[in-house]
C-alpha cells in the first residue's frame, strides 16, 4: 500500500504555485519521482488523445518498474545530501520530452527510505517529509476552487492502475482528464504572472518610453509562447522550490525565454534605470544562462571523433551563453597534447530563435502602433527586432565565428604600453589560436588561456596600481575604435567583461579577447558614410544627412527615395532652426530615418551594439574617453585620410570641415600659409549613429 501511495502523485500531485509557509528556508521540493510523475502529465497536455495514451503507457512501464525494484535504504549525513538524494539528478535538458526520453533510457532507480545516524536530522527528514506531503495535499485540494480530492480514492486508483486490469480504464481517464486540467492551469499561471511584473515591476520607472515598452513586452511575451516552451518553463518550476515569489518565477521565465529576447533584457539591465530587484534578473541572464547537460555535450562530442583526438573533456561547462556553449579539453595535434577549450552551438537554439522572430514581430507591432508609445519620440521596434534577429540568426554559423576569429587575430594580436601616475607595464592583446578540424566539424576547438575577470584581477592591485582597470579598458577601446574607422573595419561586438581575461604579470599585462560569436567588419565605403552622417548632422545639412543614410542603407529595402528622404530631413531641420524641436543626437537622427523607411544593413547594427558595449566599459571604468572623443582624436591623427574620405572622395567643402571644429588639420586643408580663425570645436560624431 506504501508504494501505491507514493505512485499516486502521477496523477495528484500537480504544483500549485501559490504563497504558503516553508520551514526555515528550505523551500517546497518535489522528489524525483514526484516531479518525474508530474514530467508525464505535463508532456502529455495539450496533446492528441492517441498521443496522451501513448505518453501514459510510458509512464505506466516506468512506473512498474519503480514498483518491482526494492525499495533502499539510504544513508546520509545531514539534510542537505537528503535533500540533493531526495530530489534526484534530473537532464535538464532544453526540452521536456528530451529529458523523459534519456530518464527512460537510463531505465526507473529505485524508491528510496532516507536514514540518518544522527536522531536529529532523521527527525528533521521525517518532519520535512510530512509537511511535503501536507503542503502538495493542500495544494491539490485547492486547485482553483474545485472540490476537495479524495486523497485515499485516488491511492487506491493509481493501485488499480497498476494492479487490476479491470480498474485500469477508469483510472486512466481520470489521468487524462484530470491532469490536462490542472497543467493547463499552471501553464496559464505564466500568463499571470507576466502581466502582474509587468503592471508591478515597471510602475516606477521614470522613463516613459521604457515603462511602456517593458509592460507591454512582458503582458504579451510569454502568451505567445509555444506549448513546448511553457511546459519547458512549467518543469523548471517542478524542478526548484514550488512556493517562490512571483519575481522568482518570473526569473525563471526569463531565463528560459528564447534568445533575443534574452539579449535584448541584457542590453536594458546595461542601461535603463530599473528597480534593484528587476536589475538583478535582467544581469542574471549573463551569468545564470541554462546549459546543455553533460549527456547532450556527450553526443555531440562522440560524433567529432575523427576531426579531433580528445585525451580529455571536462563535464562541467567552463561557460555557458545565450547561444553557444564552451568546455575545458585536451587535444594530440602532431603528437602533441595541448589544452584548448571548445565551443559548440546549443542544440535547439535555431527553433528558439524562430519562436522569438515570430513573438517579437508581433509584440513590436503593437508597440509601434501605440499612440502613447510613438509620443514619446522613441524609434519604432519592428527594424530593431529585425536587427536583432538578423545578428543572433548570424551567431548560429560556427564556421563564421570561427572565420570572425581568426580575422581578429590579425587585427587585435599586438602591445601596447600602459601608463597610469603609479604603475607602468605593456598589454599585450591576444586571440586565442583556432585548431582546424579534419574534416565538416560542429566543434570550435582554440587554444586555452590563462586568466581572470577584469574585476577580479585588477582587485589584486589596487594598492599598487589604483588605476589599472581605467587604463587597460582605455587601451583596450583605443584598439577596437581605430581598428574599425581607422584599420580595417573589423569589430568585435560583444566585447563586455564576460568576454576578455586578464592575467598580470612582471614582464606584462596579457589581456585574452574571446568570443566573436558576433562582431564582423565594416567597408572602406561604411567608414566614410559614417564620417558623412556625422559631418551632416553636426552642421545640419540636409543633403549631407540625406546622402549618408541613403548610401549606408539596403536600398531595395527602403520605403521611400533619396529625393522624399532629403525633403523629411530638410523639414526636419527647419523646425530644429525654428525651435520646434530640439536638435538631438545622431542616434536619434537614426532613428528618424529608420522611422521614415530607411533600412539599414546588419553591419551597421551590430556595430551598434559594439560601441554601446565599449562606451559601458568605460564609463564603468571612470574613464573620461568615449568612442566618440577617440574617433575625433584619430581623425586628427589621420589628416590625410580623413581629407581624403570627406573632402575628395565625399566634396564636402574645405569650409564645412572646418567648421566642424578641427583646426588641428588646418595645415593639411588650406596649406601652412593661409590664417584661418576656426569656430569653437564641436567634435565630430562619427560613430554616435551606433550609440
Amino acid at each position: 500500500m506504501f508504494k501505491a501511495k507514493f505512485i499516486f502523485v502521477l496523477f495528484v500531485f500537480v504544483v500549485k504555485f501559490a504563497v504558503a509557509a516553508t520551514p526555515a528556508s528550505t523551500g517546497l521540493h518535489l522528489s524525483f519521482e514526484q516531479r518525474l510523475a508530474l514530467t508525464y502529465a505535463l508532456l502529455a497536455q495539450g496533446e492528441s488523445q492517441e498521443n496522451k495514451q501513448e505518453i501514459l503507457e510510458r509512464a505506466k512501464a516506468y512506473f512498474q518498474g519503480i514498483y518491482n525494484k526494492e525499495v533502499e535504504h539510504v544513508k546520509v549525513k545531514n539534510f542537505e545530501e537528503f535533500l540533493r538524494l531526495h530530489k534526484g539528478a534530473w537532464p535538464n535538458t532544453h526540452s521536456v520530452k528530451l529529458d523523459l526520453e534519456i530518464l527512460e533510457k537510463q531505465g526507473p532507480r529505485a524508491m528510496k527510505i532516507f536514514e540518518a545516524e544522527s536522531p536529529r536530522i532523521q527527525k528533521q527528514i521525517d518532519t520535512y517529509l510530512e509537511w511535503q506531503q501536507e503542503q502538495l495535499k493542500n495544494m491539490a485540494q485547492k486547485q482553483n476552487g474545485a472540490e476537495s480530492l479524495d486523497m485515499e480514492k485516488l491511492a487506491g486508483q493509481a493501485m488499480a492502475l497498476l494492479q487490476n486490469p479491470e480498474a485500469q480504464k477508469i483510472a486512466e481517464n481520470w489521468v487524462l482528464q484530470e491532469s490536462e486540467a490542472l497543467l493547463a492551469d499552471r501553464m496559464k499561471e505564466l500568463d499571470r504572472v507576466g502581466e502582474k511584473i509587468a503592471q508591478n515591476g515597471f510602475a516606477q520607472q521614470q522613463d516613459k518610453t521604457m515603462r511602456i515598452f517593458m509592460e507591454t513586452m512582458f503582458s504579451e511575451y510569454f502568451s505567445r509562447l509555444s506549448p513546448e516552451s511553457k511546459k519547458l518553463i512549467v518543469s523548471s518550476y517542478l524542478g526548484g522550490d514550488l512556493l517562490v515569489s512571483d519575481m522568482k518565477k518570473f526569473e525563471i521565465m526569463v531565463q528560459n525565454s528564447g534568445p533575443q529576447l534574452q539579449k535584448l533584457l541584457q542590453v536594458v539591465a546595461r542601461q535603463a534605470d530599473l528597480g534593484p530587484e528587476m536589475l538583478e534578473v535582467f544581469r542574471a541572464l549573463e551569468n545564470s544562462v541554462r546549459p546543455v547537460p553533460w549527456v547532450q555535450v556527450e553526443q555531440i562530442v562522440s560524433k567529432e571523433h575523427g576531426n579531433y583526438k580528445f585525451t580529455y573533456f571536462e563535464r562541467k561547462a567552463l561557460g555557458v551563453g545565450t547561444m553557444a556553449q564552451v568546455h575545458r579539453a585536451k587535444i594530440m595535434v602532431d603528437g602533441k597534447r595541448h589544452d584548448v577549450v571548445v565551443r559548440f552551438i546549443k542544440p535547439g537554439i535555431a527553433e528558439r530563435v524562430q519562436e522569438d522572430k515570430v513573438i517579437l514581430t508581433e509584440v513590436a507591432k503593437i508597440l509601434d502602433n501605440n499612440p502613447e508609445f510613438r509620443k514619446t519620440g522613441a524609434p519604432k521596434l519592428t527594424p530593431i527586432i529585425e536587427d536583432i534577429t538578423a545578428t543572433v540568426t548570424a551567431e548560429l554559423s560556427q564556421e563564421d565565428t570561427i572565420r570572425r576569429q581568426k580575422l581578429a587575430k590579425t587585427r587585435y594580436d599586438g602591445t601596447m604600453l600602459m601608463k597610469t601616475p603609479e604603475y607602468k607595464n605593456y598589454i599585450e592583446f591576444n586571440v586565442p589560436r583556432i585548431y582546424e578540424s579534419t574534416g565538416e566539424s560542429n566543434l570550435m576547438v582554440q587554444e586555452m588561456v590563462i586568466g581572470k575577470k577584469l574585476d577580479k584581477e585588477v582587485a589584486l592591485y589596487k594598492e599598487v596600481a589604483p588605476e589599472m582597470k581605467k587604463a587597460v579598458i582605455e587601451n583596450m577601446a583605443k584598439l577596437w575604435a581605430n581598428e574599425v574607422m581607422f584599420g580595417g573595419g573589423f569589430y568585435h561586438s560583444d566585447l563586455h567583461q564576460g568576454n576578455f581575461m586578464m592575467h598580470v604579470t612582471d614582464p606584462k599585462i596579457r589581456l585574452h579577447i574571446l568570443d566573436f560569436g558576433m562582431g564582423g567588419v565594416i567597408s572602406e565605403s561604411m567608414q566614410r558614410q559614417v564620417m558623412v552622417l556625422g559631418a551632416g548632422t553636426e552642421l545640419l545639412n540636409a543633403e549631407l544627412i540625406a546622402r549618408a543614410f541613403w548610401n549606408l542603407s539596403d536600398k531595395n529595402r527602403n520605403t521611400v527615395n533619396q529625393t522624399q528622404l532629403q525633403s523629411l530631413v530638410a523639414e526636419r531641420i527647419r523646425r530644429i532652426k525654428s525651435g520646434a524641436e530640439v536638435n538631438t543626437s545622431l542616434e536619434h537622427w537614426t532613428a528618424f530615418a529608420m522611422d521614415n523607411g530607411i533600412k539599414l544593413p546588419y553591419e551597421f547594427v551590430s556595430l551598434n551594439r559594439g560601441i554601446v558595449i565599449v562606451n559601458k566599459l568605460l564609463a564603468d571604468a571612470g574613464s573620461k574617453l568615449t568612442v566618440t572623443s577617440m574617433m575625433k582624436s584619430y581623425a586628427v591623427a589621420h589628416p590625410a585620410m580623413v581629407y581624403q574620405k570627406l573632402v575628395v572622395e565625399e566634396k564636402i567643402s574645405r569650409t564645412d570641415l572646418m567648421k566642424l571644429g578641427w583646426s588641428e588639420m588646418k595645415g593639411v586643408i588650406f596649406g601652412p600659409s593661409e590664417k584661418i580663425t576656426a569656430p569653437a570645436a564641436v567634435g565630430l560624431r562619427c560613430e554616435a549613429i551606433f550609440l
